[in-house]
């Protein structure tokens, strides 16, 4: 039983079942935690209450970030593993190489991949503890029901302030889109969805859904930058100075 466990293991198709799923769950990650970050455009109230109530799991949360390490460990395993026995496979190189049928996106998956992964890794190490600008980590925020909590919304503000660490963050986002761009139609074809009637949409299904999910998580730098969202202190000055027009224009 031990035997013909290692033996499934060891074969190039279990390993890129392996891909195809961790890559799913993967993307199923990035879903959720972009439906999280898109609460910044509901003001800090929605977004600090969210942040509020993953903490209220407890030892759940860490088992759900548990699980999404376990999905990258076995998405970056898989991935050196066939890169391996494609080199296995051909010893000796192309004297030119000529990618046939090959994108920018395919050529890149292990670059983009990997990045990704440390980008993950620079961002817990930002948002969850709080070693990135700290001065900024600990800040509190009082909801509605009077419970206190950590400042999400200012946290995330002051960190797109930061022409550096947007840069970044575009930067890893766009090659993001690089690897789901290729990974998502791999994944499919690797569970056979690959007949001749629905290639063509798979083909454009990959880039079409890297485009959508960049742009969702490039919203909230691009909307930091142009004033869209901005601190709780200026958006209280702007809601006062509303008031105070509209009843001077009342008066009038």
């Amino acid at each position: 039983m031990v035997t013909f466990l290692a033996r499934l293991f060891r074969s190039s198709v279990m390993i890129k079942i392996i891909m195809a799923v961790s890559g799913l769950g993967i993307i199923g990650f990035l879903l959720a935690h972009l439906t999280g970050n898109l609460l910044m455009f509901g003001g800090p109230e929605k977004i600090n209450a969210y942040g509020q109530s993953l903490r209220d799991l407890g030892p759940v949360l860490w088992l759900l970030r548990g699980g999404i390490l376990l999905f990258f460990i076995a998405h970056i395993w898989s991935a050196i593993m066939l890169g391996k026995r494609n080199r296995a496979a051909r010893p000796i190189g192309y004297a030119m190489k000529k990618p046939i049928k090959a994108t920018v996106f395919s050529r890149t998956m292990m670059l983009s991949g990997l990045t990704v992964f440390a980008f993950v890794a620079f961002h817990l190490a930002h948002y969850t503890f709080g070693k990135i600008q700290p001065e900024f980590f600990n800040r509190e925020y009082t909801l509605h029901d009077g419970r206190v909590t950590h400042n999400v919304y200012e946290m995330v503000v002051y960190g797109f302030e930061n022409p550096a660490y947007t840069l970044l963050y575009v930067l890893c986002m766009t090659l993001l889109g690089f690897h789901l761009s290729h990974a998502l139609t791999s994944a499919m074809q690797t569970f056979g969805l690959n007949n001749p009637k629905y290639s063509k949409f798979l083909r454009r299904l990959g880039p079409s859904f890297a485009v959508i999910i960049v742009a969702a998580y490039l919203s909230i730098p691009v909307s930091v930058i142009t004033g869209i969202l901005k601190h709780k202190a200026d958006i209280e000055h702007t809601a006062l100075s509303n008031e105070g027009g509209i009843i001077k224009e009342m008066k009038q």
